[in-house]
């Protein structure tokens, strides 16, 4: 059965590790951490303890004081005041090799380094004990190759950095946990003319960006390696230090940034004011719901206007039709009174001048008051009925149909009708209405012509792309501008020399709207006119 092991601390007395520190022949030292006014960056080592085999390869003191970089300048150029410092900072264990040719140093130093409390502990090796010209060899393969890689290196961080510095947007570098500003192009520090930022933590140079929380993204950022993008924040800076903050909006993207070996130790920012087009876009915005409340609002205004309108024509209906039908009555008395007159008059009073004429005027007033009641009625009846059935109606027939019943008329007035209307052209209407609609047009070229020329009608259709449109040209009175406004009101007669109510017209265009179709007018005085009517295919 084996003993217990035994502590290292019951093996080895304080002079034992004094002891063993002396025989060493690895070097070893001791350094404590210098910190900046801020207590919190690292400036520099200041150098505590060195043991024998460290004496030797230095050529320093036991405890020869002083820091790393003044007694070895070229450590932060060689990167090994820089392996220190992430040493200390992360608490890992790590190692270094350097050819470290400066300083009174000619040697190939191999690192390893532990933090232990508030002190670093470093042990060291080099090759001065060794076969030199193997070495020596291999040394300066290996330190023109480095030179050269560090050449490079640089040269492609000026050129990044120069690059940097000419981009129009605002660009930062950080470098450590607390993200310690190392570089500003002048784009970032023209936004804030009276802040310096170099050397000092990103919370500390920009406060304002502790409470947007996004000293929180680059916490997140250096811990995962892994990049954070911002889209249009929005955040209030001091950006000429009058204490008036002002508004911005920012699209943000943070990088992780490595060293040589791969390690985290940095974030870029690269950062891009949009407040004008986010501004431009939210005056577009409100423009546009302004608008679109507007249209609701006038929309509930059409609708209410409609509503009433719909009762107005609705009351104004059915007054006509009752006004219409309580005056037939009326006029049924005077015809009789009329009639009676006929009979009880004595045939010589009768044929009597005056009174022949008189009879005459009032069976004419009693036959013209039927007829404008007549068409109150149908103008009512039209009002309230539906459409009729759609059907295809061969316009052409439709048209030789309407010329037989208006013969007579067109006789009279010695007036020739010229029609050019394919075959087979057919139009989707009510039959019924779509014969009142030609009617009529037709019946008015006619009435309507000029006295001192013959009538001439031209009635044309064709089939266009997604409709038919029908034309009925005539050369006789013609209209102006004030006539054409008013051509299709109800009543309105705008040629008092020839018979009529005024309702045709009007009665003929709600025929052709309530049917999905269009009609269009274009008039000369003395000159004629044409309808146009379109009709949905």
């Amino acid at each position: 059965m084996s003993a217990p092991a035994v502590p290292l601390s019951d093996l080895f007395t304080a002079q034992d590790w004094l002891t063993l520190l002396d025989v060493s022949l690895t070097g070893i030292h001791l350094v404590r951490p210098v910190y900046g006014p801020e207590g919190r960056r690292i400036l520099d080592f200041a150098i505590e303890y060195l043991n024998p085999a460290a004496q030797r390869m230095t050529g320093l003191g036991e405890q020869p004081g002083g820091t790393l970089l003044g007694r070895f300048p070229h450590a932060l150029a060689e990167g090994v005041f820089q392996y220190y410092q992430q040493v200390f900072e992360t608490g890992e264990h790590r190692t270094y090799e350097v050819n470290y040719q400066a300083d009174g140093l000619d040697n190939y130093f191999r690192f390893s380094a532990r933090r232990s409390g508030a002190h670093l502990l470093v042990s060291f090796t080099d090759t001065s004990d060794q076969d030199r010209s193997q070495v020596e060899q291999a040394l300066r393969e290996s330190q023109a190759f480095e030179h050269a890689a560090r050449a490079e290196a640089e040269q492609q961080r000026q050129r990044f950095l120069e690059v940097l510095t000419h981009m129009p947007a605002y660009i930062a570098v950080y470098q450590g946990p607390d993200h310690i500003y190392q570089f500003v192009n002048p784009a970032y520090q023209s936004l804030f003319p009276h802040r310096s930022f170099l050397g000092l933590p990103f919370r500390e140079g920009t406060p304002e960006a502790v409470a947007l929380g996004v000293v929180a993204l680059f916490d997140q950022v250096y811990q995962t390696g892994e990049p954070v993008y911002l889209r249009e924040m929005e955040g209030w800076f001091d950006f000429h230090g009058t204490g008036q903050p002002v508004q911005v909006f920012l699209n943000i993207s943070l990088h992780p940034l490595r060293d040589v070996h791969g390690q985290l130790d940095g974030v870029l920012d690269f950062t891009y004011d949009v407040s004008e087009q986010v501004r431009t876009r939210h005056q577009v915005e409100a423009l546009n719901q302004e608008l679109e409340d507007r249209v609701q609002a006038r929309t509930q205004e059409l609708h209410d206007t409609n509503g009433q309108l719909r009762r107005t024509n609705a009351d104004l209906d059915t007054f006509v039709y009752t006004a219409s039908h309580d005056l037939k009555a009326p006029i049924t008395n005077v015809e009789g009174l009329l009639l009676a007159l006929h009979e009880v008059l004595p045939a010589e009073v009768r044929q009597a001048e005056l009174v022949a004429e008189l009879l005459r005027l009032l069976q004419d007033t009693v036959g013209r008051f039927r007829f404008t009641i007549t068409q109150l009625t149908d103008l009512v009846r039209l009002q309230q009925s539906q459409s009729g059935p759609v059907e295809p109606v061969a316009l052409g027939a439709l048209l030789e149909a309407v010329c037989q019943d208006l013969a007579p008329e067109i006789q009279a007035a010695g007036a020739t009708v010229h029609w050019l209307v394919p075959a087979d052209l057919h139009v989707p209407f009510t039959p019924a209405n779509l014969r009142s609609i030609v009617y009529n047009l037709l019946s008015n070229a006619v009435k309507y012509r000029a006295p001192d020329r013959p009538a001439q009608v031209w009635i044309r259709a064709e089939q266009q792309a997604d409709a038919v449109v029908l034309a009925v040209q005539d050369n006789g009175l013609g209209l102006d501008q004030t006539q054409q406004g008013r051509l299709f009101q109800v009543f309105q007669r705008l040629h008092t020399h020839v018979e009529g109510s005024g309702v045709g017209l009007y009665m003929i265009k709600r025929l052709i709207e309530n049917g999905g179709a269009a009609i269009a007018v274009r008039s000369e005085p003395s000159v004629g006119t044409t309808f146009t009517v379109t009709f949905r295919a």
